[in-house]
């Protein structure tokens, strides 16, 4: 759009310039004069204060209106091109999104939106989670817009892109940038603008992973690693996975598997399992206790609850709702 208006500016300097320099010719006006009187022939203001008594004179001024009324023309179109091409809706929808970023709270932010980011970004909208983009890329940064992202085009490791983003209010942070240097980066400068987030941080070479745990991240993924043990198992288990898929992946399918906490004043709180008869009340199943460091993994009948274990469930969502509300409240 800029470059239609720099043409229409240059257009405007060329006609005034030549209708000058040819009155001045031809009715031997001083420069102001005849500046004076093409800028007068353009607006159609027309004082009438200077006479033009030559022929040629007269045809300079009939081409400088006409002129005119083309560049006016040409103008008007472009802006009528501008809003119907919806680049004043781009701008109204730039400061909706800032404004929307400016009250985000408890969401995740992704820095880096390559194909690792896109996955990403990819199920936690499926899973209803609001997220925020930072990407380096122009390409991508258009990309994710057109799909409604909100995205914050700059570098992740800069305090103030975070800033913009929400770090402050944000419930997690994943860094999967395509260099290990630039993920512990972001992490390290995430955990010092908020010490509470959680972050998540891609590494390629298993030699950055203790490097990512030491600049404050809480779980470390290599692509790599996960992609070999799975296809590994496709090879071993293949229906083992097929099913475990459909569980996580599938949208369509009501089965989740999800991590409750125990609150302090659930009515779970000092009951063994067998006590609390969670099957039978909510139909969910226990999979695993995680207590601080301790996975109990199959855990039995006597086995206690205590406030702030994270139960992990199995179960229809309903299901899972329903014990998530028996943990929480007394």
């Amino acid at each position: 759009m800029y470059k239609h208006f720099r043409t229409t500016f240059f257009a405007i300097t060329l006609v005034l310039l030549v209708g000058m320099f040819g009155l001045m010719l031809s009715e031997h006006l001083s420069a102001w004069q005849a500046l004076f009187l093409t800028a007068e022939t353009l607006t159609t203001v027309g004082f009438g204060d200077i006479q033009v008594q030559s022929r040629a004179g007269q045809v300079i001024l009939l081409v400088l209106m006409l002129g005119g009324v083309a560049v006016s023309v040409y103008f008007v179109g472009r802006m009528m091109g501008f809003i119907i091409e919806g680049h004043l809706a781009d701008v109204y929808g730039k400061r909706k999104r800032e404004k929307k970023m400016s009250q985000l709270k408890d969401h995740i932010i992704i820095c880096g939106a390559g194909r690792v980011g896109q996955q990403v970004a990819k199920y936690l909208t499926e899973d209803k989670t609001m997220v925020v983009i930072i990407e380096q890329r122009e390409e991508l940064v258009q990309e994710y817009l057109k799909q409604g992202f909100l995205v914050i085009p700059g570098d992740a490791t800069q305090d103030e892109i975070l800033k913009r983003a929400g770090i402050e209010h944000a419930r997690g942070l994943i860094t999967a940038l395509p260099e290990d240097a630039l993920n512990v980066f972001v992490t390290l400068t995430a955990k010092g603008l908020n010490p509470q987030i959680q972050v998540v941080a891609r590494v390629d070479k298993l030699e950055s992973e203790a490097k990512l745990y030491r600049a404050g991240a809480d779980r470390v993924i290599s692509p790599a690693i996960l992609s070999g043990r799975r296809m590994a198992l496709a090879i071993m288990k293949p229906m083992s996975i097929d099913y475990l898929d459909t569980v996580v992946h599938d949208h369509n399918i009501q089965i989740e598997i999800e991590e409750i906490q125990v609150e302090q004043g659930s009515q779970l709180n000092g009951l063994t399992l067998g006590e609390s008869k969670i099957k039978q009340n909510t139909g969910a199943t226990i999979l695993a206790i995680i207590r601080g460091d301790q996975v109990l993994s199959n855990p039995s009948a006597t086995e206690q609850i205590s406030a702030d274990d994270v139960l992990i469930v199995f179960g229809l969502r309903e299901q899972v709702e329903r014990l998530g509300n028996v943990a929480t409240s007394r």
